[in-house]
């Protein structure tokens, strides 16, 4: 998956999932209590930009970072080499290199619609967690997207962003909505899960008075920018594409009735039992 990771892994893309991190740190982390916890294993931490932002609200935890792309590991190592609390490690994640019942807490956040199987991620990150402790697994539901009045120029880039993603990248835009099924397909089988809680989560909406409009539409049109050098590469967009696509930003900039929103997905479950090989 790494070498198709649709975003890249530029300098830009470094500081893109930096500024990412900070932009949904609400819609990510609201709710969250980390208090009885002494250990979180992140899964698909890229450059450790959620960590970092963990470790601030929660000081008591070890926190490890596992993800794939050794270019983004090295630049999390570098940015967070002050940071002894975090560790990162590089790892496969359909076949963690930890032993069962290691962490009070697994997560995942925007990982699991860059995966082919995200039941043998989420299986893994079950197996790797404590039966007192949890999964916490916030991902994106593609289809959540849009605007109001429609944009064709954006939602023709989007639609095309998101087969790239799939075809290329073997990943799942679309994966929030499928999570509790997933989790209850494992329970049915040797695992035993309990799903404690599934709430959607505003990632980006015109509706929130506590983030700038411009500030969010922002955030948006570089996510669908940061696709371009894969999708063009793989005949999945044109240059004529990005320019309309860049022309109906700059209209919805100007036009503060046009609405939009982008949301995801959070689950947290646990597991009633130590998995059985």
């Amino acid at each position: 998956m790494a070498e198709h990771y649709i975003h890249g892994f530029s300098d830009a893309e470094r500081l893109r999932l930096i500024a990412q991190a900070q932009m949904l740190s609400t819609p990510v982390f609201d709710g969250l209590d980390f208090s009885g916890a002494q250990s979180l294993l992140e899964v698909g931490c890229a450059v450790g930009a959620e960590l970092h932002l963990i470790e601030a609200r929660a000081p008591q935890l070890t926190l490890t970072g596992l993800d794939l792309s050794a270019l983004h590991l090295q630049a999390g190592r570098a940015w967070l080499a002050q940071h002894e609390r975090i560790s990162l490690v590089q790892g496969d994640a359909g076949t963690l290199p930890f032993a069962d019942d290691s962490f009070d807490i697994g997560m995942t956040i925007w990982l699991l619609e860059h995966v082919s199987d995200a039941a043998s991620v989420i299986r893994e990150l079950l197996r790797v967690v404590k039966p007192t402790g949890s999964l916490i697994l916030t991902e994106v539901d593609n289809h959540s997207f849009g605007l109001d009045p429609p944009q064709p120029a954006i939602s023709a880039w989007w639609d095309a962003f998101n087969r790239c993603q799939a075809e290329i990248g073997g990943g799942d835009p679309f994966i929030g909505s499928r999570l509790r099924p997933i989790a209850e397909a494992l329970g049915t089988e040797v695992l035993g899960v309990e799903v404690l809680v599934e709430t959607p989560r505003a990632v980006i909406s015109s509706r929130d008075s506590t983030r700038n409009r411009a500030d969010q539409l922002q955030y948006l049109r570089e996510l669908l920018e940061s696709g371009a050098e894969r999708m063009l590469a793989h005949g999945y967009a044109t240059t004529e594409m990005q320019r309309a696509m860049a022309t109906a930003f700059d209209r919805v900039r100007l036009r503060p009735d046009i609405a939009f929103h982008y949301g995801a997905v959070r689950l947290i479950c646990r597991k009633t039992k130590t998995l059985t090989p």
